[in-house]
């Protein structure tokens, strides 16, 4: 089932007729009221307040030499009761 509104609606609606106008009109087509602006909203691209895109990962360097306690290389085997 799913769970969420039919539609949404993002028009700005003029406070002082109710007119409903598109999100990026300053007026009211109506009455030439100044509209409020709108809040940013999450997850909706190109909406002002909006964060941009993370950067990109700084490439992986290669591994450091080994630290103290760091086990040795073998040595040549040696014969049984030596």
């Amino acid at each position: 089932m799913c769970f969420r509104p039919a539609a949404i609606e993002i028009d700005k609606k003029c406070p002082k007729c109710g007119e409903s106008n598109p999100p990026s009109a300053k007026v009211c087509k109506a009455c030439g009221a100044d509209l409020p602006d709108l809040p940013a909203m999450p997850g909706m691209p190109g909406m002002p307040g909006m964060p941009g895109a993370p950067g990109v990962p700084k490439a992986p360097g290669a591994p450091g030499t080994p630290g103290v306690g760091a086990p040795k290389a073998p040595g040549a085997p040696k014969p049984p009761g030596a």
